[in-house]
Protein backbone atom coordinates (compact mmCIF):
# COMPACT_ATOMS: atom_id res chain seq x y z
CA UNK A 1 0.00 0.00 0.00
CA UNK A 2 1.36 3.05 -1.40
CA UNK A 3 1.21 6.01 1.58
CA UNK A 4 1.30 10.06 0.72
CA UNK A 5 0.38 12.88 2.61
CA UNK A 6 -2.44 10.80 4.60
CA UNK A 7 -3.84 8.88 1.28
CA UNK A 8 -3.31 5.52 1.17
CA UNK A 9 -3.52 3.76 -2.26
CA UNK A 10 -4.09 0.59 -3.19
CA UNK A 11 -2.49 -1.11 -6.56
CA UNK A 12 -5.90 -1.53 -8.15
CA UNK A 13 -6.81 2.15 -7.72
CA UNK A 14 -3.63 2.95 -9.74
CA UNK A 15 -3.33 3.23 -13.52
CA UNK A 16 -0.44 2.38 -15.21
CA UNK A 17 0.07 4.41 -18.42
CA UNK A 18 2.73 4.06 -21.19
CA UNK A 19 3.60 5.64 -24.17
CA UNK A 20 6.34 6.31 -26.99
CA UNK A 21 7.62 9.83 -27.46
CA UNK A 22 10.24 11.39 -29.94
CA UNK A 23 12.79 11.49 -27.28
CA UNK A 24 12.96 7.81 -27.01
CA UNK A 25 15.78 6.06 -29.19
CA UNK A 26 14.81 6.08 -32.94
CA UNK A 27 16.07 2.74 -33.15
CA UNK A 28 13.46 1.32 -30.94
CA UNK A 29 10.44 -0.18 -31.84
CA UNK A 30 7.28 1.07 -29.86
CA UNK A 31 7.12 -2.31 -28.53
CA UNK A 32 10.27 -2.25 -27.01
CA UNK A 33 10.01 1.33 -25.47
CA UNK A 34 6.92 0.35 -23.75
CA UNK A 35 8.60 -3.07 -22.61
CA UNK A 36 11.25 -0.83 -21.11
CA UNK A 37 9.73 1.91 -19.41
CA UNK A 38 6.87 -1.26 -18.11
CA UNK A 39 9.75 -3.10 -16.33
CA UNK A 40 10.95 0.59 -14.60
CA UNK A 41 6.99 1.12 -12.99
CA UNK A 42 6.62 -2.35 -12.08
CA UNK A 43 10.48 -2.04 -10.40
CA UNK A 44 8.38 1.05 -8.34
CA UNK A 45 5.16 -0.73 -7.55
CA UNK A 46 7.27 -3.66 -6.24
CA UNK A 47 9.32 -0.96 -3.52
CA UNK A 48 6.12 0.69 -2.91
CA UNK A 49 2.88 -1.31 -3.48
CA UNK A 50 1.79 -4.90 -2.67
CA UNK A 51 1.68 -6.27 -6.03
CA UNK A 52 1.97 -4.83 -9.18
CA UNK A 53 -0.35 -2.97 -11.31
CA UNK A 54 -3.21 -5.40 -12.71
CA UNK A 55 -3.33 -5.73 -16.24
CA UNK A 56 -7.04 -4.26 -16.79
CA UNK A 57 -5.67 -1.30 -15.07
CA UNK A 58 -2.58 -0.61 -17.81
CA UNK A 59 -3.12 1.23 -20.62
CA UNK A 60 -0.20 1.10 -23.80
CA UNK A 61 -0.62 3.80 -26.67
CA UNK A 62 0.28 2.15 -29.43
CA UNK A 63 -0.44 4.76 -31.94
CA UNK A 64 0.50 7.55 -30.73
CA UNK A 65 -0.35 10.98 -31.54
CA UNK A 66 -0.03 15.10 -30.23
CA UNK A 67 -3.05 15.94 -28.82
CA UNK A 68 -5.29 13.73 -26.61
CA UNK A 69 -7.92 13.30 -29.09
CA UNK A 70 -5.25 11.63 -31.10
CA UNK A 71 -4.70 9.06 -28.38
CA UNK A 72 -7.72 6.62 -27.86
CA UNK A 73 -5.67 4.92 -24.71
CA UNK A 74 -5.19 8.40 -23.17
CA UNK A 75 -8.68 9.15 -23.76
CA UNK A 76 -9.65 5.98 -21.93
CA UNK A 77 -7.74 6.71 -18.85
CA UNK A 78 -9.41 10.51 -18.00
CA UNK A 79 -12.77 8.33 -18.68
CA UNK A 80 -11.54 5.77 -16.06
CA UNK A 81 -10.71 8.51 -13.45
CA UNK A 82 -13.93 10.06 -13.58
CA UNK A 83 -14.64 6.30 -11.19
CA UNK A 84 -13.64 7.71 -7.23
CA UNK A 85 -12.11 4.41 -7.03
CA UNK A 86 -9.14 5.34 -9.33
CA UNK A 87 -6.94 8.22 -7.49
CA UNK A 88 -3.63 8.32 -9.19
CA UNK A 89 -2.12 7.43 -12.56
CA UNK A 90 1.56 5.95 -12.71
CA UNK A 91 3.97 7.01 -15.61
CA UNK A 92 7.48 7.53 -16.22
CA UNK A 93 7.19 11.14 -16.43
CA UNK A 94 4.62 13.93 -16.50
CA UNK A 95 5.34 14.64 -20.49
CA UNK A 96 4.04 11.53 -21.35
CA UNK A 97 0.73 12.50 -20.16
CA UNK A 98 0.60 15.09 -23.02
CA UNK A 99 2.81 17.51 -24.85
CA UNK A 100 0.08 19.21 -26.80
CA UNK A 101 -0.61 22.82 -26.84
CA UNK A 102 -1.71 25.29 -23.62
CA UNK A 103 -5.64 23.97 -24.57
CA UNK A 104 -4.65 20.18 -24.34
CA UNK A 105 -2.55 21.36 -20.79
CA UNK A 106 -5.05 23.23 -19.57
CA UNK A 107 -7.73 20.24 -19.92
CA UNK A 108 -5.77 17.65 -18.43
CA UNK A 109 -4.84 20.15 -15.39
CA UNK A 110 -8.22 20.69 -14.96
CA UNK A 111 -9.46 16.73 -15.13
CA UNK A 112 -7.10 15.20 -12.96
CA UNK A 113 -7.50 18.46 -10.38
CA UNK A 114 -11.52 17.96 -10.08
CA UNK A 115 -11.28 14.13 -9.98
CA UNK A 116 -8.84 14.58 -7.17
CA UNK A 117 -6.20 12.32 -9.14
CA UNK A 118 -2.67 11.81 -8.16
CA UNK A 119 0.00 11.99 -10.89
CA UNK A 120 2.95 9.49 -9.88
CA UNK A 121 6.47 9.70 -11.39
CA UNK A 122 9.40 7.40 -9.92
CA UNK A 123 10.66 10.71 -9.41
CA UNK A 124 7.87 12.32 -7.50
CA UNK A 125 4.03 12.52 -6.87
CA UNK A 126 2.03 15.29 -8.04
CA UNK A 127 -1.20 16.59 -6.31
CA UNK A 128 -3.03 18.88 -8.27
CA UNK A 129 -5.13 20.28 -5.39
CA UNK A 130 -1.33 21.61 -4.06
CA UNK A 131 -0.68 25.15 -5.60
CA UNK A 132 3.27 24.53 -5.89
CA UNK A 133 2.55 20.86 -7.56
CA UNK A 134 0.17 22.11 -9.81
CA UNK A 135 2.41 24.78 -11.42
CA UNK A 136 5.56 22.38 -11.14
CA UNK A 137 3.40 20.04 -13.60
CA UNK A 138 1.63 23.39 -15.37
CA UNK A 139 5.89 23.67 -16.43
CA UNK A 140 6.53 20.08 -17.15
CA UNK A 141 3.69 20.41 -19.54
CA UNK A 142 5.12 23.36 -21.05
CA UNK A 143 8.44 22.17 -21.37
CA UNK A 144 6.92 18.65 -23.07
CA UNK A 145 4.91 21.15 -25.72
CA UNK A 146 8.47 23.28 -26.55
CA UNK A 147 10.65 20.18 -26.56
CA UNK A 148 7.92 18.72 -28.89
CA UNK A 149 8.36 22.05 -31.33
CA UNK A 150 11.76 22.03 -31.29
CA UNK A 151 12.04 19.07 -32.81
CA UNK A 152 9.34 19.18 -34.95
CA UNK A 153 11.75 22.38 -36.35
CA UNK A 154 14.45 20.09 -36.42
CA UNK A 155 12.53 17.30 -38.08
CA UNK A 156 11.04 19.56 -40.62
CA UNK A 157 14.70 21.15 -41.42
CA UNK A 158 16.27 17.52 -41.77
CA UNK A 159 13.67 16.18 -44.09
CA UNK A 160 13.60 19.81 -46.44
CA UNK A 161 17.50 19.10 -46.85
CA UNK A 162 16.89 15.70 -47.69
CA UNK A 163 14.75 16.34 -50.64
CA UNK A 164 16.40 18.87 -51.66
CA UNK A 165 19.49 16.53 -52.22
CA UNK A 166 17.04 14.66 -53.92
CA UNK A 167 16.60 11.54 -51.52
CA UNK A 168 13.48 9.56 -51.29
CA UNK A 169 12.10 9.42 -47.84
CA UNK A 170 8.71 7.58 -49.05
CA UNK A 171 7.98 4.50 -46.96
CA UNK A 172 7.11 2.23 -49.88
CA UNK A 173 8.29 2.77 -53.29
CA UNK A 174 6.14 4.31 -56.31
CA UNK A 175 4.79 1.29 -58.61
CA UNK A 176 7.53 1.31 -61.09
CA UNK A 177 10.71 1.56 -58.75
CA UNK A 178 12.26 -0.15 -56.64
CA UNK A 179 13.80 1.75 -52.75
CA UNK A 180 17.45 1.68 -52.69
CA UNK A 181 20.48 3.22 -50.80
CA UNK A 182 23.32 4.52 -52.91
CA UNK A 183 26.54 6.32 -50.89
CA UNK A 184 26.99 10.33 -51.08
CA UNK A 185 30.82 10.32 -49.54
CA UNK A 186 30.41 8.21 -46.50
CA UNK A 187 26.49 8.93 -46.19
CA UNK A 188 23.77 6.32 -46.70
CA UNK A 189 20.74 7.73 -49.11
CA UNK A 190 17.37 7.11 -49.88
CA UNK A 191 16.48 6.60 -53.49
CA UNK A 192 15.12 4.59 -55.86
CA UNK A 193 16.30 2.34 -58.93
CA UNK A 194 13.96 1.56 -62.12
CA UNK A 195 12.03 -1.83 -61.88
CA UNK A 196 12.12 -2.60 -65.45
CA UNK A 197 8.91 -4.87 -65.84
CA UNK A 198 6.43 -2.09 -63.64
CA UNK A 199 8.49 0.72 -65.65
CA UNK A 200 7.04 -0.48 -68.76
CA UNK A 201 3.65 -0.87 -66.96
CA UNK A 202 3.84 2.64 -66.54
CA UNK A 203 4.79 3.83 -69.59
CA UNK A 204 2.30 2.12 -71.21
CA UNK A 205 -0.60 3.59 -69.15
CA UNK A 206 0.54 7.40 -69.82
CA UNK A 207 0.77 6.34 -73.41
CA UNK A 208 -2.56 4.88 -73.48
CA UNK A 209 -4.35 7.79 -71.58
CA UNK A 210 -2.27 10.39 -73.79
CA UNK A 211 -1.79 9.67 -77.14
CA UNK A 212 -4.63 6.33 -77.72
CA UNK A 213 -7.38 8.52 -75.41
CA UNK A 214 -7.92 6.27 -73.41
CA UNK A 215 -10.34 6.54 -70.24
CA UNK A 216 -9.45 4.99 -66.93
CA UNK A 217 -11.86 2.31 -66.82
CA UNK A 218 -10.90 1.32 -70.50
CA UNK A 219 -7.01 1.27 -69.16
CA UNK A 220 -7.82 -1.20 -66.29
CA UNK A 221 -9.56 -3.83 -68.11
CA UNK A 222 -7.04 -3.60 -70.86
CA UNK A 223 -4.32 -4.14 -68.31
CA UNK A 224 -6.42 -7.02 -66.93
CA UNK A 225 -6.98 -8.66 -69.76
CA UNK A 226 -2.82 -8.67 -70.38
CA UNK A 227 -2.97 -10.34 -67.02
CA UNK A 228 -0.98 -7.62 -65.19
CA UNK A 229 -0.82 -7.41 -61.43
CA UNK A 230 -1.81 -4.15 -59.90
CA UNK A 231 0.52 -2.84 -57.06
CA UNK A 232 -1.08 -4.80 -54.49
CA UNK A 233 -1.72 -8.02 -56.77
CA UNK A 234 -4.80 -7.79 -57.89
CA UNK A 235 -7.09 -6.30 -60.29
CA UNK A 236 -6.64 -2.98 -61.25
CA UNK A 237 -9.08 -0.36 -60.30
CA UNK A 238 -9.49 2.94 -62.22
CA UNK A 239 -9.40 4.71 -59.00
CA UNK A 240 -5.68 3.96 -58.46
CA UNK A 241 -4.95 5.36 -61.82
CA UNK A 242 -4.91 8.71 -60.87
CA UNK A 243 -2.35 9.31 -58.38
CA UNK A 244 -0.58 7.29 -60.83
CA UNK A 245 -1.02 9.49 -63.39
CA UNK A 246 -0.23 12.71 -61.32
CA UNK A 247 3.46 10.86 -59.66
CA UNK A 248 6.17 13.32 -60.54
CA UNK A 249 8.41 10.37 -59.20
CA UNK A 250 8.00 9.15 -62.88
CA UNK A 251 9.62 12.48 -64.32
CA UNK A 252 12.69 12.10 -61.90
CA UNK A 253 11.19 14.75 -59.07
CA UNK A 254 10.94 14.90 -55.55
CA UNK A 255 7.90 16.72 -54.12
CA UNK A 256 7.48 18.58 -50.97
CA UNK A 257 4.00 19.63 -49.63
CA UNK A 258 1.85 17.66 -51.83
CA UNK A 259 -0.97 17.34 -49.04
CA UNK A 260 -1.96 20.96 -47.55
CA UNK A 261 -3.71 20.93 -44.13
CA UNK A 262 -6.61 23.62 -44.26
CA UNK A 263 -7.59 24.84 -40.38
CA UNK A 264 -10.90 26.37 -39.92
CA UNK A 265 -12.70 27.28 -36.86
CA UNK A 266 -16.37 25.73 -37.12
CA UNK A 267 -18.92 26.24 -34.10
CA UNK A 268 -16.52 27.02 -31.50
CA UNK A 269 -14.40 24.13 -32.54
CA UNK A 270 -10.85 24.27 -34.50
CA UNK A 271 -11.13 21.58 -37.68
CA UNK A 272 -8.30 20.31 -39.37
CA UNK A 273 -8.54 19.24 -43.14
CA UNK A 274 -5.92 17.49 -45.33
CA UNK A 275 -6.10 17.25 -49.26
CA UNK A 276 -4.18 16.67 -51.85
CA UNK A 277 -2.77 19.52 -54.22
CA UNK A 278 -2.69 19.50 -57.97
CA UNK A 279 0.50 19.59 -59.92
CA UNK A 280 2.15 22.82 -59.88
CA UNK A 281 0.52 24.02 -56.31
CA UNK A 282 3.69 22.35 -54.51
CA UNK A 283 7.18 22.34 -54.55
CA UNK A 284 9.36 19.91 -56.55
CA UNK A 285 13.10 18.89 -56.33
CA UNK A 286 15.28 17.42 -58.91
CA UNK A 287 15.74 13.46 -57.58
CA UNK A 288 18.62 10.95 -57.47
CA UNK A 289 16.07 8.66 -59.05
CA UNK A 290 16.41 8.54 -62.84
CA UNK A 291 12.88 9.36 -64.47
CA UNK A 292 10.64 6.86 -66.09
CA UNK A 293 8.71 9.40 -68.21
CA UNK A 294 9.31 12.39 -70.30
CA UNK A 295 8.34 15.51 -68.78
CA UNK A 296 6.23 16.58 -71.96
CA UNK A 297 4.44 12.98 -71.48
CA UNK A 298 4.01 13.64 -67.82
CA UNK A 299 2.96 17.46 -68.41
CA UNK A 300 0.12 16.34 -71.68
CA UNK A 301 -1.31 14.08 -68.99
CA UNK A 302 -2.01 16.73 -66.36
CA UNK A 303 -3.62 18.95 -68.78
CA UNK A 304 -5.81 16.23 -70.20
CA UNK A 305 -6.62 14.73 -66.65
CA UNK A 306 -11.04 15.35 -65.56
CA UNK A 307 -11.25 16.36 -69.64
CA UNK A 308 -12.19 12.76 -70.59
CA UNK A 309 -15.88 12.58 -71.54
CA UNK A 310 -17.30 8.91 -70.13
CA UNK A 311 -18.48 6.87 -72.25
CA UNK A 312 -19.76 3.40 -71.57
CA UNK A 313 -17.42 0.47 -73.07
CA UNK A 314 -19.52 -0.96 -75.60
CA UNK A 315 -20.63 2.71 -76.83
CA UNK A 316 -19.35 5.42 -78.89
CA UNK A 317 -19.22 8.96 -78.38
CA UNK A 318 -22.14 11.05 -79.96
CA UNK A 319 -21.44 14.60 -78.45
CA UNK A 320 -18.53 16.51 -79.84
CA UNK A 321 -18.92 19.25 -76.87
CA UNK A 322 -18.81 16.52 -74.48
CA UNK A 323 -16.61 17.40 -71.34
CA UNK A 324 -16.74 21.49 -72.84
CA UNK A 325 -20.53 22.66 -72.90
CA UNK A 326 -21.99 23.60 -69.83
CA UNK A 327 -25.03 25.06 -68.92
CA UNK A 328 -24.98 28.64 -66.87
CA UNK A 329 -25.89 26.67 -63.40
CA UNK A 330 -22.91 24.64 -63.85
CA UNK A 331 -24.36 21.16 -65.06
CA UNK A 332 -22.81 19.65 -68.27
CA UNK A 333 -25.19 19.79 -71.82
CA UNK A 334 -26.29 16.71 -72.42
CA UNK A 335 -27.02 15.33 -76.15
CA UNK A 336 -29.90 13.97 -76.72
CA UNK A 337 -30.23 11.93 -80.46
CA UNK A 338 -33.73 11.40 -81.80
CA UNK A 339 -35.04 9.47 -84.93
CA UNK A 340 -31.72 9.92 -87.31
CA UNK A 341 -34.45 9.12 -90.18
CA UNK A 342 -36.44 11.96 -88.87
CA UNK A 343 -35.39 15.28 -89.92
CA UNK A 344 -38.22 17.49 -87.51
CA UNK A 345 -36.56 15.93 -84.78
CA UNK A 346 -32.89 16.53 -85.30
CA UNK A 347 -30.60 16.13 -81.99
CA UNK A 348 -30.68 18.59 -79.43
CA UNK A 349 -28.21 20.10 -76.19
CA UNK A 350 -30.11 20.46 -72.81
CA UNK A 351 -29.05 21.26 -69.15
CA UNK A 352 -28.83 17.78 -67.51
CA UNK A 353 -30.52 19.57 -64.46
CA UNK A 354 -32.94 21.33 -66.61
CA UNK A 355 -35.67 20.68 -64.37
CA UNK A 356 -33.99 22.90 -61.77
CA UNK A 357 -32.47 25.71 -63.52
CA UNK A 358 -35.14 25.80 -66.04
CA UNK A 359 -32.83 26.53 -69.13
CA UNK A 360 -33.82 26.74 -72.50
CA UNK A 361 -32.50 23.88 -74.92
CA UNK A 362 -31.25 24.09 -78.31
CA UNK A 363 -30.73 21.94 -81.75
CA UNK A 364 -26.73 20.82 -81.88
CA UNK A 365 -27.06 22.70 -85.48
CA UNK A 366 -28.28 26.29 -83.75
CA UNK A 367 -24.66 25.42 -80.97
CA UNK A 368 -22.20 24.64 -83.77
CA UNK A 369 -21.84 27.72 -85.82
CA UNK A 370 -22.22 29.75 -82.76
CA UNK A 371 -18.61 28.19 -81.70
CA UNK A 372 -17.29 28.09 -84.99
CA UNK A 373 -18.13 31.68 -85.25
CA UNK A 374 -15.90 32.30 -81.96
CA UNK A 375 -12.56 30.01 -83.47
CA UNK A 376 -12.88 32.01 -86.56
CA UNK A 377 -12.70 35.32 -84.48
CA UNK A 378 -9.62 34.22 -82.34
CA UNK A 379 -8.28 32.62 -85.29
CA UNK A 380 -7.84 36.18 -87.33
CA UNK A 381 -6.71 37.28 -83.64
CA UNK A 382 -4.15 35.44 -83.89
CA UNK A 383 -3.26 36.39 -87.18
CA UNK A 384 -3.41 40.16 -86.53
CA UNK A 385 -0.82 39.30 -83.78
CA UNK A 386 1.46 37.19 -85.37
CA UNK A 387 2.09 40.29 -88.00
CA UNK A 388 2.59 42.21 -85.29
CA UNK A 389 5.41 40.40 -84.16
CA UNK A 390 5.12 40.65 -80.15
CA UNK A 391 8.11 38.31 -80.19
CA UNK A 392 10.45 41.45 -81.11
CA UNK A 393 8.53 43.75 -78.77
CA UNK A 394 9.83 40.86 -75.68
CA UNK A 395 12.59 41.10 -77.07
CA UNK A 396 13.26 44.52 -76.79
CA UNK A 397 11.88 44.49 -72.85
CA UNK A 398 14.41 41.80 -72.11
CA UNK A 399 17.13 44.42 -73.28
CA UNK A 400 15.56 47.23 -70.92
CA UNK A 401 15.67 44.91 -68.11
CA UNK A 402 19.22 43.90 -68.75
CA UNK A 403 20.35 47.37 -68.95
CA UNK A 404 18.17 48.59 -65.93
CA UNK A 405 20.44 45.74 -63.87
CA UNK A 406 23.87 46.49 -65.66
CA UNK A 407 22.80 49.91 -63.98
CA UNK A 408 21.73 48.53 -60.67
CA UNK A 409 25.22 46.90 -60.21
CA UNK A 410 27.03 49.60 -61.10
CA UNK A 411 25.32 52.30 -58.12
CA UNK A 412 25.64 49.41 -55.77
CA UNK A 413 29.63 49.40 -56.95
CA UNK A 414 29.86 53.17 -56.36
CA UNK A 415 27.83 53.09 -53.02
CA UNK A 416 31.02 50.75 -52.35
CA UNK A 417 33.52 52.73 -53.51
CA UNK A 418 32.22 56.08 -51.46
CA UNK A 419 32.16 54.05 -48.08
CA UNK A 420 35.40 53.11 -49.14
CA UNK A 421 36.87 56.45 -49.63
CA UNK A 422 35.00 58.19 -46.66
CA UNK A 423 36.72 55.27 -44.04
CA UNK A 424 40.57 55.58 -45.57
CA UNK A 425 39.98 59.66 -44.90
CA UNK A 426 40.02 60.57 -48.66
CA UNK A 427 36.40 62.34 -48.46
CA UNK A 428 35.29 64.70 -46.69
CA UNK A 429 31.66 63.85 -44.29
CA UNK A 430 29.33 66.50 -46.07
CA UNK A 431 30.61 65.90 -49.10
CA UNK A 432 30.03 62.03 -48.66
CA UNK A 433 26.65 62.54 -47.34
CA UNK A 434 26.02 64.31 -50.38
CA UNK A 435 27.08 62.41 -52.58
CA UNK A 436 25.52 58.79 -51.25
CA UNK A 437 22.18 60.55 -51.03
CA UNK A 438 21.74 60.82 -54.49
CA UNK A 439 23.45 57.65 -55.35
CA UNK A 440 21.23 55.95 -52.84
CA UNK A 441 18.05 57.67 -54.48
CA UNK A 442 19.19 56.56 -57.96
CA UNK A 443 19.63 53.25 -56.15
CA UNK A 444 15.75 53.40 -54.83
CA UNK A 445 14.73 54.89 -58.35
CA UNK A 446 16.65 52.00 -60.35
CA UNK A 447 15.07 49.03 -57.97
CA UNK A 448 11.54 50.09 -58.96
CA UNK A 449 11.86 50.62 -62.35
CA UNK A 450 13.24 46.90 -62.59
CA UNK A 451 10.79 45.56 -60.71
CA UNK A 452 8.23 47.60 -63.12
CA UNK A 453 9.32 46.27 -65.87
CA UNK A 454 9.58 42.72 -64.89
CA UNK A 455 6.08 42.45 -64.13
CA UNK A 456 5.32 43.92 -67.28
CA UNK A 457 7.35 41.56 -69.22
CA UNK A 458 5.26 40.49 -72.17
CA UNK A 459 4.55 37.12 -72.36
CA UNK A 460 5.90 35.00 -75.60
CA UNK A 461 3.28 33.20 -77.49
CA UNK A 462 3.82 30.80 -80.14
CA UNK A 463 0.51 32.47 -82.00
CA UNK A 464 1.63 30.22 -85.24
CA UNK A 465 0.69 27.22 -83.19
CA UNK A 466 -2.26 28.59 -81.73
CA UNK A 467 -2.94 29.41 -85.14
CA UNK A 468 -3.01 25.87 -86.17
CA UNK A 469 -4.75 24.69 -83.25
CA UNK A 470 -7.96 26.55 -83.98
CA UNK A 471 -7.87 25.47 -87.93
CA UNK A 472 -7.55 22.13 -87.01
CA UNK A 473 -10.81 22.60 -84.94
CA UNK A 474 -12.81 24.83 -86.92
CA UNK A 475 -12.21 22.50 -90.07
CA UNK A 476 -13.34 19.33 -87.97
CA UNK A 477 -16.41 21.05 -86.37
CA UNK A 478 -17.57 21.92 -90.09
CA UNK A 479 -16.67 18.20 -91.63
CA UNK A 480 -19.30 15.98 -91.22
CA UNK A 481 -17.00 12.88 -92.37
CA UNK A 482 -15.29 13.33 -88.86
CA UNK A 483 -16.10 11.38 -85.51
CA UNK A 484 -17.63 12.91 -82.47
CA UNK A 485 -14.65 12.13 -80.83
CA UNK A 486 -12.24 13.42 -83.05
CA UNK A 487 -14.48 16.97 -83.10
CA UNK A 488 -14.60 16.60 -79.63
CA UNK A 489 -10.03 15.68 -78.66
CA UNK A 490 -9.65 18.59 -81.39
CA UNK A 491 -11.78 20.95 -79.75
CA UNK A 492 -10.75 20.18 -76.08
CA UNK A 493 -6.95 21.36 -77.42
CA UNK A 494 -8.60 24.95 -77.93
CA UNK A 495 -11.01 25.07 -75.70
CA UNK A 496 -11.51 24.80 -71.79
CA UNK A 497 -15.28 25.46 -71.32
CA UNK A 498 -18.41 27.16 -72.99
CA UNK A 499 -20.92 28.36 -71.15
CA UNK A 500 -24.27 28.19 -72.42
CA UNK A 501 -27.30 30.35 -71.47
CA UNK A 502 -30.70 30.27 -73.45
CA UNK A 503 -34.19 31.34 -72.14
CA UNK A 504 -36.89 28.80 -72.09
CA UNK A 505 -38.66 29.06 -75.15
CA UNK A 506 -42.53 29.99 -74.69
CA UNK A 507 -45.87 28.55 -76.42
CA UNK A 508 -47.30 31.48 -79.07
CA UNK A 509 -51.18 31.57 -78.63
CA UNK A 510 -52.81 33.13 -81.25
CA UNK A 511 -56.28 34.89 -80.71
CA UNK A 512 -58.21 33.57 -84.16
CA UNK A 513 -57.69 30.02 -82.84
CA UNK A 514 -60.62 27.70 -81.75
CA UNK A 515 -60.38 24.10 -80.86
CA UNK A 516 -62.39 21.89 -83.66
CA UNK A 517 -62.41 18.21 -83.50
CA UNK A 518 -60.45 16.17 -86.52
CA UNK A 519 -59.92 12.28 -87.68
CA UNK A 520 -61.58 11.88 -83.71
CA UNK A 521 -58.89 14.28 -81.77
CA UNK A 522 -59.59 18.46 -80.46
CA UNK A 523 -57.20 20.55 -82.15
CA UNK A 524 -57.15 24.38 -82.35
CA UNK A 525 -57.28 26.02 -85.87
CA UNK A 526 -58.12 29.24 -87.40
CA UNK A 527 -58.90 27.75 -90.91
CA UNK A 528 -55.23 25.82 -90.73
CA UNK A 529 -54.34 22.88 -88.67
CA UNK A 530 -51.83 23.88 -85.99
CA UNK A 531 -49.25 22.14 -84.52
CA UNK A 532 -48.23 25.30 -82.14
CA UNK A 533 -45.47 28.12 -82.42
CA UNK A 534 -43.12 28.34 -80.19
CA UNK A 535 -40.62 31.62 -79.54
CA UNK A 536 -37.25 30.97 -80.13
CA UNK A 537 -34.84 32.76 -77.34
CA UNK A 538 -30.98 33.84 -78.44
CA UNK A 539 -28.26 31.64 -77.49
CA UNK A 540 -25.62 33.29 -75.84
CA UNK A 541 -22.00 31.02 -75.13
CA UNK A 542 -19.14 32.52 -73.33
CA UNK A 543 -16.08 30.37 -74.44
CA UNK A 544 -12.80 30.05 -71.88
CA UNK A 545 -10.13 29.13 -74.22
CA UNK A 546 -6.67 27.32 -73.34
CA UNK A 547 -4.09 29.11 -73.41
Amino acid sequence: MYEYNGTYLTNDEIIMYLRKSRADDALLTVEEVLQKHEQMLDEWSERNLEGHIPQENRFREVVSGETIEDRPQMKEVLSKIENPRIKAILVVEVQRLSRGDLEDAGRLIKLLRYTNTLVITPQKTYDLQNEYDRDFFERELKRGNEFLEYQKRILHRGMLASKQSGNFLGKTAPYGYNKIEVLDGKRKCPTLEINEYEANVVKMIFEWYVNEDLGLTRIANRLDKLGIKSPTGGRWSKNALPDLLENVHYIGKIPLNKRKTVTTVNNGEIVKKSHRVSYGEYTVFDGKHPAIISEELFLAAQEKKGRNPKVHANKTLINPFAGLAKCKCGAALGYKAFNKNDPTKPPRLSCTKERYCHIGSCRVDEFIPLVVDVLKENITDFEMKLKSNDAEKAEQHALIIKSLEKKLQELEEKEVSLWDRLTEDKMPKAVFDKLNAKVVRDIEETKEALCNAKDSTPEIVDYGEKIFRFTNALQALQDDTKTAAEKNKLLKQCIDTIIYEREKPQRIKSPNTKRVKIDGKWKRTNGLIRGGCWTSPPITIDVKLRV
